[in-house]
């Protein structure tokens, strides 16, 4: 299973590193287990506990693209601790500053089966695929969104206000950028050479 973060949305990307750095203050030794699964490798996890031995552990389909990491928008993560990495009371902990508003992800332990304390997901999209399969249709068309080229030379601003922000610095036309959401007030958050920021819409191609 891949536990490579850049495979996620860069979105979800941009939260695991506010998830990460808000349980380092706290002192919790947070580990990023899976991240992006291919068709196989759910459709192998769906067998285990029906056809393959095992336990069940999802309800997801690898061939009907059920689950939230085949759409990148979703990880797993266990404590960074030998033999305490399923910790019930660490994943709580976690639970609370992944819900929190400085995070903002949403919690498989709350779901009610399976209930799943390592899952954590963008809930923009609800607790299943079905909004992305229906809009998108396929992973590879939603992927598409995740980047933009710069059809002129902008600014990256710190603040949503963009005009009234502080600019963290120049973006020259034709760069390629992240693009983590557009919001339908004109602007975007994105992703510019490791710096985050917001520009404006009519700015990206």
């Amino acid at each position: 299973m891949a536990r490579n973060i850049n495979q996620l949305h860069p979105w979800m990307q941009y939260k695991i590193y506010l998830l990460k750095k808000e349980c380092k203050k706290q002192g919790l030794q947070l580990g990023i287990g899976e991240c992006f699964r291919s068709v196989k490798e759910q459709e192998d996890l769906y067998a285990k506990g029906r056809s393959a031995p095992g336990k069940i552990v999802t309800n997801a389909r690898g061939k009907s693209f059920s689950s939230q990491h085949q759409w990148g928008i979703a990880v797993d993560i266990f404590q960074n601790i030998r033999g305490k990495e399923y910790e019930d009371a660490f994943m709580k902990k976690v639970a609370k500053i992944a819900k929190s508003k400085k995070v903002g992800l949403s919690w498989g332990g709350d779901w009610k089966s399976p209930v799943d304390t390592p899952h954590f997901y963008l809930g923009k999209w609800g607790s299943t695929p079905s909004l992305l399969k229906k809009k998108y249709g396929s992973f590879s068309e939603f992927q598409k969104e995740w980047a933009a080229v710069t059809k002129k030379n902008c600014k990256l601003w710190k603040q949503k206000s963009l005009r009234k922000s502080k600019k963290i610095k120049k973006v020259p036309a034709g760069s390629k950028v992240a693009v983590l959401y557009v919001s339908k007030l004109g602007y975007a958050k994105i992703r510019y050479q490791g710096k985050y920021g917001y520009i404006f819409q009519s700015v990206i191609r």
